[in-house]
């Protein structure tokens, strides 16, 4: 009894002693904000680092550090909470891009090592353009795309793919990269045949970084890269909107395709014009046509990126002949062309790049001119587009392209969210061809189309 007394005797003391301590100040999502690990500390550190900024090397375009020109939007700063002490999250100016694309972000991060020591990591945040369109804000829950993880002296320590929210990928500086693929990663989990490849991208001060991105599969198991532990933060996310920081990353603008302004025409009327020339002793031959879009780039990234395939038809019968170019789209505009109603154009006088010929029976002509003339009634960027709408009428006339297919995206293994016909993948692969005799890899303009017949 006195044992059990005695025990509840300390019990309450403790109890006593711990409700005369005072409350923990929070943060402003909530987690514990220490006196030794406050904002206002990390603001007096970071300037003293910005003073002394000026012996800090170049970035990899050469030009002057970044350092002492970011500005840090304070107010919006939080703490989170992650495997070790926690970190202050803030956003920045500056905005990185990726191929023809402007439309990432940046951010700051200040940790705490055991020894009480702080430090800070640049995140410079690159979403996928295909993720954007289809999403308008990121987040770090299902954040599709690259986040670039850099020390103050703007020194790339490495960074990561991501999709849906999973790391998909890794990314280190270039000339950590070499050696055998078979390599262990940062992460706990070995990982084999994982393919280096070189790459680059402008970061937010408009210099050139050139890093090699692994891609292969694996589950992200230990510590982040670049000395980086997001924790339960939103560090991937966009930013707030007046926050200091840039604007959030705004979708990259809808390709205007190639020849999309003309107006709608009623395919069947061309096809019709066919007719009018006999069968027999006929020539007939089917044209398809690629405008490639900018190298490495794709639908999502810029004006006019995902480039257009046309397909041309010929019917030629000694002094007749003639010729019909026309052309998949939606008929729609801005964001509402990913997947929208179709409609066909004529395609005269468009410059493209590659183009591959084939002559066909007058049997698999009329194939081919029927499925123009009865088009399926609806675009889609990923699932139908230009490109298989050629396919599949090439296909009926018994004629198997090139490979047409790219990536689109990124998916959990650093690779294409999905697989789909494009320009760009069609437009690679007849360029493999190129000194047969049905394949021309000079470009051109399109031949002008007859129009409509009764």
């Amino acid at each position: 009894m006195k044992k059990l007394l005695l025990v509840l005797l300390t019990l309450a003391t403790l109890l006593e002693a711990c409700q005369k301590e005072p409350p923990a100040r929070s943060a402003v999502n909530g987690s514990r904000d220490t006196a030794s690990f406050s904002i206002a500390q990390i603001q007096q550190w970071f300037a003293a680092q910005q003073v002394s900024g000026v012996s800090l090397t170049t970035n990899s375009s050469g030009s002057a550090p970044s350092l002492q020109n970011i500005t840090v939007s304070w107010d919006g700063a939080r703490n989170y909470a992650n495997k070790s002490a926690g970190y202050w999250l803030a956003e920045t100016d500056g905005k990185p891009r990726l191929g023809k694309y402007g439309g990432g972000y940046r951010k700051i991060v200040f940790l705490k090592d055991e020894q009480g020591r702080l430090s800070a990591r640049i995140l410079e945040i690159v979403p996928d353009g295909l993720y954007l369109q289809r999403k308008k804000t990121p987040t770090t829950a299902d954040f599709t795309g690259r986040l670039f993880v850099y020390d103050l002296s703007y020194h790339l320590l490495g960074g990561s793919v991501y999709s849906g929210g999973k790391v998909a990928g890794e990314i280190r500086p270039r000339e950590q990269a070499a050696g055998n693929s078979a390599i262990h990663t940062d992460y706990v989990a070995p990982v084999a045949e994982c393919e280096w490849v070189d790459a680059n991208y402008i970061d937010a001060d408009g210099g050139l970084v050139v890093y090699s991105e692994r891609d292969c599969s694996f589950s992200e198991t230990g510590s982040a890269p670049g000395g980086f532990d997001g924790g339960s933060g939103d560090y991937l996310g966009a930013p707030h909107d007046g926050s200091g920081g840039d604007a959030p990353a705004d979708p990259p603008p809808v390709s205007n395709l190639p020849g999309e302004a003309g107006p709608a025409v009623d395919p069947k009327t061309f096809m019709t014009c066919f007719g009018n020339i006999p069968d027999a002793g006929a020539k007939m031959t089917i044209t398809v046509y690629v405008v490639e879009p900018f190298p490495g780039t794709s639908f999502n990234i810029g004006p006019n990126s995902v480039g257009h395939t046309a397909i041309g038809l010929t019917k030629t019968n000694g002094s007749q002949s003639i010729t019909q170019v026309v052309g998949f789209y939606p008929n729609a505009t801005g964001l509402d062309k990913l997947h929208a109603p179709s409609k066909i154009v004529n395609n005269t006088n468009i410059d493209f790049d590659v183009s591959i010929t084939y002559e066909v029976s007058a049997t698999n002509f009329k194939l081919i001119t029927n499925y123009i003339s009865t088009p399926p009634e609806v675009y889609d960027l990923v699932n139908f587009n230009c490109t298989d709408f050629v396919y599949y009428a090439c296909q009926e006339g018994g004629i198997k392209l090139p490979n047409p297919f790219t990536a689109f995206g990124i998916d959990a293994g650093g690779h294409g969210v999905l697989q789909g016909m494009s320009p760009a993948g069609l437009g690679q692969s007849i360029e493999k061809l190129k000194g047969q005799s049905n394949v021309n890899t000079n470009g051109g303009i399109t031949p002008i189309s007859k129009g409509p017949c009764n």
